[in-house]
């Protein structure tokens, strides 16, 4: 399900799926590349999912994870993000994951967004950029719990504020 909580942190630390068959063996699929679209993983019908492997992250790395939901308490995401970055030694933003939960048919990967982070400070200007190239490269749902529109904002709401943060300046 794209509206998964745990799927898009799995995804921001890089995890990784090990899928296994009596007939075929053993393959590892970057959990970033096993979902197809909705309901539809690369998983092949005589396959098990036997173990998921998670790096071990860097230290000094940043870590975010914001779900905005109807209520507090058990609620389905309406928009989610889960993100994660390492800074260089001129708080330029050496790596970052930006994933994105209820937001499209499947938990997303923001990566054209990464790109124009990378090498960057985070400052207004490339938090503006950033927000601009979110805009472009999402294409939310509409569906029973939200609109495409108010999802698209609140992406750029959540992206701005992890980006902003103390932690990630």
């Amino acid at each position: 399900s794209p509206a998964a909580d745990g799927v898009p942190a799995l995804m921001a630390y890089d995890a990784s799926v090990v899928l296994s068959s009596a007939s075929l063996g053993r393959r590892t699929i970057a959990l970033a590349d096993f979902y197809r679209g909705y309901k539809q993983m690369i998983r092949r019908p005589d396959e098990l999912i036997t173990q998921i492997r998670i790096p071990i992250p860097p230290a000094g790395r940043v870590e975010y994870f914001r779900k905005v939901g109807a209520r507090k308490f058990q609620a389905i995401s309406k928009v989610l993000l889960a993100g994660a970055l390492t800074l260089g030694g001129k708080k330029e933003i050496e790596t970052i994951r930006l994933v994105y939960g209820s937001v499209m048919p499947v938990t997303y990967r923001a990566q054209k967004t990464e790109k124009v982070l990378l090498g960057k400070i985070p400052d207004q200007k490339t938090v503006s950029a950033a927000v601009e190239t979110l805009k472009q490269e999402l294409n939310p749902i509409d569906d029973i719990r939200s609109t495409a529109a108010y999802r698209l904002k609140v992406a750029c709401n959540l992206l701005e504020e992890f980006l902003k943060s103390p932690q990630g300046r």
